[in-house]
């Protein structure tokens, strides 16, 4: 074996792993992230982070163009694995670790990816609205020239940036931004769309991808296992990635059979809600944020909502709270910084719907 093939097998024998679980799919990606908990694989926190691509079930048509998007931004070494059956993850993820350390240009592994005009269409409308990755807007490249620049003053199909009056009065660049569908601690298939001013979020809008496919309902989820799991991606979004995985370890604890490990994963989720509730820089970043009146039923701001999770993630009886719209959702970002508005999201429990077509809801 030649060093360069020694450097390669070292460099990717740990692959930074980015998941999409489509909705409904949520045992199977507890099922993924707990076999890449135990083969010590890190997840990727974008696109530019990412070695390899995991797409759970088949996604709707509008998720899988942006699955497309987001693949096309993935660096190479690089190697994707669509997943349909929960049997089939520890050969998958195999073979996906395999085909990384092959040389570029060989097997599974060569390089597939589409150029910007097939990804986008000869209209520049399909599948730009994927990507934002943590950032607001510099999920695809708006730089490069004017190339991408209809008459329309349009890049990729984003509007460019035009100036209008702050809440001071001031003229201050207006850029529209698109979060989602597919960022780490998001709820994939959800996209925000808003506009930045200065530093703050306006006209922001939500809704869900291929909402008119959507499952019904989410599966019945055993309580402390969906507050754990509710823990983790927003400690994933507040960057507190070694709470995350120990909050996954004892949401993935509950799902065994042995007693022992249940007993393990109920002292493990003890002491990560006890972690969480004491965290001071936690409570500093997501206190205040996301406030919402007492009547209205949906829990105080950020960090109460996220206490309360810590409190049934260890098994405390708490009264049950009311399911935001997404327009509530929406209204709580209005004004807030581009990280508050990400932490603002992931402290609530936003499952997909099904968006009835307008004429069936009326001959209903």
């Amino acid at each position: 074996m030649d060093l360069s093939a020694r450097l390669r097998g070292w460099a990717l024998a740990r692959p930074r792993v980015l998941l999409v679980d489509t909705p409904g799919a949520t045992p199977f990606r507890w099922a993924v992230e707990a076999d890449l908990d135990r083969r010590g694989w890190s997840h990727a926190r974008s696109p530019a982070d990412t070695d390899l691509l995991v797409v759970l079930g088949p996604p709707g048509p509008g998720l899988a163009a942006a699955v497309e998007v987001l693949w096309s931004q993935v660096p190479e070494p690089r190697h994707r694995v669509d997943l349909r059956r929960p049997d089939d993850i520890g050969a998958a993820l195999d073979e996906g670790g395999a085909a990384l350390i092959r040389p570029a240009g060989s097997g599974p592994g060569a390089d597939d990816r589409p150029s910007p005009a097939e990804l986008l269409g000869t209209d520049g409308d399909a599948g730009h609205e994927g990507m934002d990755h943590g950032g607001g807007h510099e999920g695809m490249d708006h730089g490069g020239g004017h190339e991408g620049m209809d008459h329309g003053g349009e890049v990729a199909g984003l509007p460019m940036a035009m100036t209008g009056p702050d809440r001071d009065g001031l003229e201050l660049d207006v850029l529209t931004v698109v979060l989602g569908p597919v960022l780490p601690g998001w709820p994939t298939g959800l996209v925000l769309r808003a506009e930045l001013q200065g530093d703050v979020l306006t006209s922001a809008e939500l809704c869900w991808l291929d909402a008119a496919s959507l499952p019904a309902a989410e599966l019945d989820l055993d309580p402390q296992q969906a507050a754990l799991d509710r823990l983790v991606r927003f400690l994933v979004v507040a960057g507190w990635p070694t709470a995350a995985r120990d909050a996954r370890r004892a949401r993935d604890g509950f799902s065994a059979g042995d007693p022992d490990r249940r007993v393990a994963a109920q002292r493990r989720a003890a002491a990560v809600a006890r972690r969480v509730r004491r965290s001071r820089a936690l409570a500093w970043t997501a206190g205040g944020i996301g406030c919402t009146a007492p009547e209205s039923g949906l829990g105080g701001d950020t960090l109460d909502r996220v206490r309360r999770w810590c409190e049934i993630a260890v098994g405390q009886p708490v009264a049950e709270l009311a399911g935001p719209s997404l327009d509530e959702v929406a209204a709580l970002v209005q004004g807030a910084e581009l990280g508050s508005a990400r932490l603002i999201v992931a402290g609530f429990d936003l499952q997909p719907v099904t968006v009835v077509p307008p004429s069936e809801s009326a001959h209903a």
